[in-house]
């Protein structure tokens, strides 16, 4: 009875909204509901518009451009056609194992690795995971590639089985893998269109995007005495001031590929060229046509 006069006085209601106002004045500020929680308040990425359909010449008819921000294909030839990724396959390598391994973890190497081109661990060496991304990333060491994928506990083809469920978590239908550093093998394929999609989900890993963007480094083992030097594949780095990445890859079935990403005045690209006489040039065509040819409208 006394709860039903209660909520019939006028005068509760009053100190209700009065307590509830002074409860929201001395809330801490990270607490407190601003306009951007609104659903409302979502920010259209700038639109990428294109001034000339006029496609450039490149030695090769297997390429893309993306924008990264709205994924929107800026140009493109063959993009769903299957091709040979070789080293790109790297990205999907990296990325795994920063999906499954701390990354100052410590690894003893197993055994030497010799298949192509490495940055020469020996077995017995101890190196963290970090190194072992570093070098996989800069130097595209297949023994970096080899020592990630058999510190898995489930082995080789367990870690290999990793790569595929991460990208057909993320829907790329027309890759599949069968290593871990994309030596030649017909089972082993991606598209231009797919690769531009691994491009965008490996700049969302910081160590990664890290890594793709140094031209030279000095690794180390864990006691600081040995010391791997590795090179960038990456040709056009400290060249070509918009190019911050991102991966190589040649075999002599493949020829040569590359995914590119650019910084253009703070709008960044993907381009990846595949089975390519001349990756680098071709990549800088596709560069300057797109300095020549776009512009972004950003929505208010």
């Amino acid at each position: 009875m006394n709860l039903l006069k209660l909520l019939r006085n006028p005068y509760f209601y009053y100190g209700l909204f009065l307590g509830l106002a002074l409860i929201l004045t001395f809330l801490p500020s990270s607490f407190r509901f601003t306009k951007t929680d609104s659903l409302f308040t979502f920010k259209h990425p700038p639109q990428p518009v294109i001034t000339n359909l006029n496609k450039p010449q490149l030695s090769t008819n297997f390429y893309i451009l993306i924008d990264n921000d709205t994924n929107q294909i800026l140009l493109s030839q063959n993009e769903n056609t299957r091709i040979y990724p070789a080293s790109t396959t790297k990205l999907a390598t990296a990325l795994t194992a920063l999906n499954i391994y701390p990354l100052e973890e410590v690894v003893t190497i197993s055994s030497d690795y010799v298949d192509g081109k490495v940055m020469e661990l020996k077995a017995g060496d101890k190196v963290t995971i970090k190194t072992l991304v570093a070098g996989l990333l800069i130097h595209s060491a297949n023994d970096a590639a080899f020592s990630l994928a058999s510190h898995y506990p489930q082995g080789i083809t367990g870690f290999i089985d990793q790569m595929n469920l991460l990208i057909k978590k993320y829907g790329l239908k027309n890759t599949h893998f069968i290593n871990f550093d994309g030596l030649h093998g017909p089972d082993h394929y991606s598209t231009p269109y797919d690769l531009s999609q691994l491009a965008r989900l490996a700049i969302q890993n910081s160590t990664l995007r890290h890594y793709v963007k140094i031209k030279s480094m000095d690794l180390r083992d864990i006691y600081n005495q040995k010391i791997y030097k590795v090179n960038s594949t990456n040709e056009l780095l400290g060249l070509v001031p918009e190019v911050e990445g991102l991966k190589t890859g040649w075999t002599p079935e493949a020829s040569g590929s590359f995914i590119a990403l650019f910084n253009l005045n703070g709008h960044y690209l993907i381009s990846v060229v595949a089975q390519s006489e001349d990756r680098f040039n071709d990549t800088k065509i596709l560069l300057n046509w797109a300095k020549e040819n776009l512009t972004w409208r950003t929505y208010q």
